[in-house]
């Protein structure tokens, strides 16, 4: 007699002669059929999202501008209520179950119960289903804000132009002074002697900058939705891992978090925390979640979070001067302050000593994941982002730096 709660599946039923392992079931037509169908829900899911780019304004109207901020609003407001990052326990779960599984299924292997064949064929079809899974929900969640319009289109602006080296000159100019004066608020000095260092921790940060998200919004016309408050942003306790891949932080769609690693320079995690916290509000492209990121910081009554933004969009502009005049770039960085250079500094010494093959794959993987979503350029569009300053200035009478109205 059989255990209770335990079937046995005849030797006709799994077509492998062996009785049926109780992890991975052998594929029988309904449950093949089964994952195979999921597997073609999230494919079809993908295929969309790229049809959708042909009418972008009822993805505007009908996901981006209802339900996309609705859902991502109340998923990032109970997962903010969790002090720690839920994206790791995610990879944790899902990585021991798959890990639990295979071993099991190998020791069945070892032990005779099952074929080798049934094996890899049951694992590929559950594999299929998963990848099915995942790519319905990163759509459904967030995935289709890929398919908006542009910022440029959103905002009613004109069409990139480039402009000549006298307005790139004199926007890179702007910035350094601004980034000098807004050194000297922190420290009421010209050199602290030290690098910049954030005397309070990442919830003020994530307080500041949902603030200066209100102003932000009536700035730039954005919808009402971004004056929303959305979860607060997470350390990932996988910092060193990331660390090596040089990714500073990233948005997970599954569980509306905005996660940044620990450690990052002063000059860097304000930006960086008000870089993902555009992508939670349903900023798809790099180059349009680090300036909406930068307008947001420069908007702060904090000037730890205000000189991080004004340092990011000057080294935006100032390695844009560096390639078109290399002779005008020095004369600007010789104005910067003592502090400043030494806080450049240390942001480049920091970012330093994790290059390495890391890197180069955490970047490779990125720019696949980008170009796979059609984000125009993949990793180079980080860089676009100084198109996005420069448009702005032209909008705002030549100034870079928005100001409160």
């Amino acid at each position: 007699m059989a255990d209770a709660g335990r079937s046995v599946t005849s030797a006709s039923e799994t077509g492998d002669g062996l009785a049926e392992p109780p992890w991975f079931p052998a594929n029988k037509p309904p449950a093949l059929k089964r994952r195979l169908a999921i597997l073609a829900i999230g494919v079809a899911a993908y295929f969309v999202a790229g049809l959708l780019t042909l009418v972008p304004h009822l993805v505007e109207t009908v996901y981006a501008a209802t339900t996309g901020p609705a859902v991502v609003w109340l998923l990032s407001r109970i997962t903010g209520l969790i002090p720690f990052s839920l994206t790791e326990l995610c990879y944790a779960a899902y990585g021991g179950w798959v890990i639990g599984a295979v071993v099991m299924a190998l020791r069945q292997v070892w032990s005779g119960s099952r074929s080798t064949r049934n094996l890899l064929a049951c694992g590929a079809t559950r594999l299929a289903r998963d990848i099915g899974v995942i790519v319905l929900l990163f759509y459904v969640a967030w995935g289709y804000n890929y398919s908006r319009p542009s910022l440029e289109d959103r905002l009613t602006w004109t069409a990139w132009a480039p402009g000549d080296l006298e307005e790139l000159r004199g926007l890179a100019e702007q910035l350094v002074e601004a980034g000098n004066e807004a050194y000297r608020s922190i420290h009421n000095t010209t050199d602290a002697g030290v690098p910049t260092t954030l005397p309070h921790g990442l919830r003020d940060v994530h307080r500041s900058l949902e603030d200066a998200w209100d102003i932000a919004t009536g700035v730039l016309g954005l919808p009402v939705s971004n004056t929303r408050t959305y979860g607060s942003p997470k350390y990932l306790l996988s910092s060193p891992v990331y660390a090596r891949l040089g990714i500073t932080g990233f948005y997970f769609p599954y569980t509306a978090e905005a996660n940044v690693r620990r450690g990052l320079p002063a000059l860097s995690l304000p930006q960086s925390v008000a870089h993902e916290k555009a992508h939670q509000r349903g900023i798809g492209p790099e180059a349009e979640a680090s300036f909406l990121g930068f307008v947001a910081g420069a908007l702060s009554t904090d000037p730890y979070v205000r000189y991080s933004s004004i340092m990011f969009a000057e080294r935006q502009l100032m390695a844009a001067l560096a390639r078109a005049d290399r002779r005008a770039w020095r004369t600007l960085a010789e104005q910067r302050l003592p502090g400043v250079r030494r806080d450049l500094e240390d942001l480049s010494e920091y970012f330093r000593q994790f290059v390495g093959v890391g890197t180069s794959v955490g970047r490779s993987v990125n720019d696949q994941f980008l170009r796979a979503n059609r984000v125009e350029g993949g990793v180079l569009n980080y860089g676009r982002a100084a198109r996005l300053l420069i448009t702005f200035s032209r909008r705002n009478d030549g100034v870079v730096i928005p100001s409160t109205p």
